[in-house]
């Protein structure tokens, strides 16, 4: 009866919550200050292992080990920020900032911690933006409709993440053009001592759609070996996406995304690079990459259908027993209660092609339920 009356007082609570919206925690003539968010409450069941409870790309390869279903229960996807508008600078240009961080952790499955994921400074003009600080890659723009809040499809067709970057951007009535220097990121990146460079146009549709084409190029410093068979290479890392939305109708939507490219690790890719002994020679993992989805959003329910898949196409490379090929399957349906509170369930079938061994399969159950402000 006890954990009756507290559920039932949590649940009135929710539903007499205002409307969502963000929450004034300051304003005056100069500054804005909102908190916005959600808290969030998932449910997962695998029914084999996953390289992660919170954050599934693909299954394992096989073996005895591996072969177990498994349940996990998160609030780790929970995500808050602080926006603000500050005052003008000049003429029409704006101040503006956010700070957004949630609670993952990749270590562990409840013991939280606070994980930045964005922030970053914004000077905002009528036809322009300047944003210096950690932000959403433009490279590979898109992101699928999902539950999976921080697996994304990633390393399985969706690419893009977030980095320190210094970007600009120019707007005009039916479309946008944005370059970023953005951190190289990983560590033979840093030492070729340049950015990555990134740039994307995309026009504008009715209804919030739009379709972009975006490309990206860095390099990576490669060293091996003891004089005299030193090797010092500078391997590419570029790659060409496009994305899009399209609004067929006012509800439903055509959501996607396919790139190509070599060496895209750091925008979630599984193609790194490879070292061919033969050729004594470094290079950049080839790439195909993409993802499609059906998207119906109305009133009190969105319901979603989509497919990712990533295939490295540089077999040769490919050690045996190692992932060359993934995709996934996925159907979801959310029911608006209002308020800002919603609850959805998602289903996925993961698929993992490991060269010369056994492929193997993961379903994924998700209930997620949120309440967001």
């Amino acid at each position: 009866m006890k954990r009756v009356i507290l559920l039932s007082a949590a649940l009135f609570v929710l539903f007499v919550l205002p409307v969502k919206a963000d929450i004034t925690l300051l304003k005056n003539d100069n500054y804005n200050f909102n908190f916005y968010g959600f808290f969030q409450f998932d449910a997962v069941y695998q029914s084999y292992m996953m390289n992660s409870y919170n954050a599934p790309r693909y299954p394992l390869p096989d073996s005895i080990t591996n072969d177990d279903s498994t349940t996990n229960f998160s609030a780790m996807n929970s995500r808050f920020g602080l926006k603000w508008d500050g005052p003008t600078v000049y003429g029409e240009t704006k101040i503006k900032g956010c700070y957004e961080w949630d609670l993952f952790d990749a270590t562990s499955r409840n013991q939280m911690k606070f994980r930045t994921r964005l922030a970053y400074l914004e000077l905002r003009g009528k036809n322009y933006s300047i944003i210096a600080g950690q932000h959403w890659d433009i490279f590979t723009g898109g992101l699928p409709y999902t539950l999976i809040t921080n697996g994304f499809y990633w390393e399985t067709g969706n690419m893009g993440f977030r980095r320190a970057q210094f970007r600009y951007t120019r707007f005009w009535e039916k479309g946008e053009f944005a370059v970023s220097l953005s951190d190289p990121t990983t560590d033979n990146a840093i030492k070729n001592g340049t950015p990555l460079l990134s740039a994307r146009y995309a026009y504008k549709m009715e209804n919030n759609g739009y379709f972009a084409l975006s490309a990206t190029y860095g390099q990576e410093d490669l060293k091996t070996g003891t004089y005299p068979d030193r090797i010092d290479d500078s391997v590419d890392m570029w790659g060409v996406s496009i994305d899009a939305k399209i609004p067929v109708t006012e509800r439903f939507s055509i959501l996607g995304e396919i790139t190509t490219g070599e060496d895209l690790k750091p925008f979630l890719s599984r193609a790194g690079y490879y070292y061919d002994a033969v050729e004594k020679r470094f290079g950049g993992m080839s790439t195909t990459a993409g993802w499609l989805e059906f998207l119906y959003s109305g009133e009190k329910v969105d319901f979603y259908l989509g497919y990712s898949r990533e295939n490295l196409t540089d077999e040769d490379y490919i050690a045996d027993g190692s992932l060359q090929n993934d995709d996934a399957a996925f159907i979801g349906l959310i029911h608006k209660l209002g308020r800002g509170v919603s609850y959805g369930i998602e289903i996925t079938k993961f698929n993992g092609d490991y060269k010369e061994i056994i492929d193997t399969h993961s379903t994924q159950v998700l209930f997620s339920m949120k309440y967001a402000f």
